[in-house]
């Protein structure tokens, strides 16, 4: 009974979520498939040993712990291991070891089984496998008492780690589209481990199995490359919930709730149910987490907020240089500089699974112009600070730019062009874990780079001036490789480039006294062409592939807006106050600012 009680609790956490229907372009999976031992078992033992096994009550419904298991809290609903072949099965035992044992059924015959019922694996398929702890269990008394224990733990940690790559080699072979495979926790810090003697050579029993495992998995995935083997660490998420419980709801992480005779009244207090099964509130914790190994395609799509507020901050520097040479005043011989200093936010909508994005920042831009009545050049470096809140993703966001402008003039006619280019900083980057409040952090930096060119003209009515002009402009921003460092699990987020063309028609009119010109500007943009790469994320250090989703610009079609007063101030200076406002379906910014300039 004990050996039963023992068993694949420890092993393992394997998982399959489905992403929700909403998400476009998200990871999501057919139907789950299930091996293992008691860490998964929905009631298959209790059902053989009809009733006998595991007592229930305490355990709950022929669970190995007080409620559903991770696997039944993952929303797939799964039949048991004599029900139909053909949708979602668990074929766990609990007490299973990885061999072909006959009773509880080895791993090894539960696949055996399966296959032979007709089953098959498909594409669309998300397969868990687990196991390994039984057969530690069971040396460990065997290895104690041995001239050798490590060698003879060692041999049985590597006999089962061998089976399970086995049999996911099998299952691989035989078509599925995604194997999910899970190490062992440290067993030392389990309630019937911790503080005796049989813990340091359960832990090295463990490490035994796990590298053997990592090892084998290796050559398994290069074997069958249509296959994303996905390896869940179960150990540094063991250590991670054990650092700080209380962080997860968890206020007891080191006794059993039931202790043989009684139950404590506040199982979801308590991580381990009995000397080595999670309670449900501990199955519950290890679903969520393991959300960031299947699901890790989706989740690195958020990180596409980064390089998106980078393309907007180029694309308003680019407005910035050209929107200085459009005025209706005209140009004269000699050199002005100019200093702003500027506000601004902005907000997008949630969109599958990247969440409302706010962005709150501010900057300084330093301006050197040259030129007569024709001609007119001008030289823009700034610097722009910026916080983005995209929900499970923050980050402090560095931007500093250097544009080159130029323009034309020809009585009521008028071209000017822009170009230029950002390093973009990304530091304190967070993104929050579906273990919260787990988060994970890393840093990146970036390029941007961009040109505009703009046309109009000018036309008088009355007392005020009016010009419709048109504009096309290209962004592109370049965000480098980074690294995602946590406890639980790395992600490595490729090098991804945005880039776009947008196009535009707005119409400008102007009021000018002496000293004074107020001046208001709108119009419509939208993106012509947007050829952006995926968003491509993997595990960094694991079997499983790089996946890529794509993410389109979020700012589209939008209407555009600007409102300032310009005065002068005595007879070389003048100071601007201006507001510039965009605003789409699903997204808009806002940006205002002073500008003092000096004519030489």
């Amino acid at each position: 009974m004990k050996a039963l009680m023992t068993g694949a609790a420890s092993a393992a956490l394997a998982v399959a979520l489905t992403v929700s229907a909403g998400a476009a372009s998200a990871q999501s999976y057919d139907r789950l498939v299930v091996l293992g031992d008691s860490l998964s078992d929905n009631g298959n033992l209790y059902g053989a040993t009809q009733g006998a096994q595991p007592t229930s009550p305490p355990y709950w419904q022929g669970r190995f712990s007080d409620g559903r298991t991770f696997a039944e809290q993952l929303g797939f609903t799964t039949a048991n291991f004599s029900g139909p072949v053909t949708g979602s099965i668990n074929l766990a035992f609990g007490g299973a070891r990885t061999d072909a044992q006959t009773m509880p059924p080895g791993m090894q015959v539960q696949l055996a089984s399966y296959l032979q019922r007709g089953g098959r694996f498909g594409s669309g398929d998300l397969v868990s496998v687990l196991g390994g702890a039984n057969n530690i269990f069971q040396g460990l008394p065997v290895a104690g008492a041995s001239t050798n224990p490590t060698a003879s733990i060692a041999a049985v940690s590597k006999s089962a780690a061998n089976d399970v790559s086995g049999i996911v080699g099998s299952i691989a072979q035989a078509g599925a589209g995604t194997i999910v495979v899970t190490n062992l926790p440290r067993l030392s810090i389990t309630p019937q481990f911790r503080g005796t003697a049989a813990a340091p050579l359960a832990d090295y029993a463990v490490t035994q199995f796990n590298s053997a495992l990592a090892t084998n998995l290796a050559s398994v995935a290069a074997a069958n490359a249509n296959t994303n083997i996905i390896q869940v660490d179960l150990l540094a998420t063991g250590d991670a919930l054990a650092a700080n419980p209380e962080a997860f709801g968890i206020k007891n992480a080191t006794g059993a709730c039931f202790n043989g005779v009684t139950v404590c009244s506040n199982p979801n207090e308590y991580f381990y149910f009995d000397g080595v099964h999670p309670t449900t509130k501990g199955h519950s914790l290890m679903a969520a987490m393991v959300e960031d190994y299947i699901y890790y395609g989706t989740f690195g799509t958020r990180m596409a907020v980064l390089g998106e507020t980078s393309w907007r901050h180029r694309e308003d520097d680019l407005d910035e240089a050209t929107r200085l040479l459009s005025t209706r005043e005209g140009w004269g011989e000699g050199t002005r500089i100019a200093m702003s200093a500027f506000a601004s936010s902005a907000s997008v909508d949630a969109r599958g699974v990247i969440g409302e994005t706010d962005t709150e920042g501010y900057g300084v831009r330093l301006a050197l112009e040259t030129g007569n009545e024709t001609w007119r050049f001008g030289l823009a470096g700034g610097l722009r600070q910026s916080e983005l809140d995209a929900g499970v993703v923050k980050a402090d966001i560095d931007n500093y730019s250097l544009d080159i402008y130029g323009a034309w003039r020809s009585d009521n006619v008028f071209i000017n062009a822009a170009g230029g280019v950002a390093t973009d900083d990304y530091d304190d980057v967070q993104r929050l874990t579906a273990l919260a409040p787990l988060v994970h952090t890393s840093s990146a930096r970036g390029q941007s780079y961009g040109a505009r060119v703009q046309g109009g003209m000018w036309f008088e009515s009355g007392s005020l001036s009016i010009s419709p002009r048109a504009a096309v402009a290209w962004v592109n921003t370049n965000v480098d490789e980074f690294f995602e460092a946590g406890p639980v699990a790395d992600y490595l987020y490729a090098d991804r480039t945005l880039s776009a063309v947008t196009g535009e028609i707005t119409v400008r009119v102007e009021h000018s006294t002496d000293r004074t010109q107020i001046f208001a500007e709108g119009g419509w943009r939208d993106v012509l062409s947007d050829s952006s790469d995926d968003a491509r994320t993997r595990i960094y250090g694991n079997t499983a592939h790089v996946l890529g989703q794509q993410v389109d610009l979020p700012f589209g079609s939008q209407g555009l807006a600007t409102v300032g007063l310009q005065t002068q101030l005595g007879e070389r200076a003048r100071v601007e106050l201006a507001y510039r406002g965009r605003f789409g379906s699903d997204f808009s910014s806002h940006n205002g600012g002073i500008r003092l300039s000096y004519n030489f």
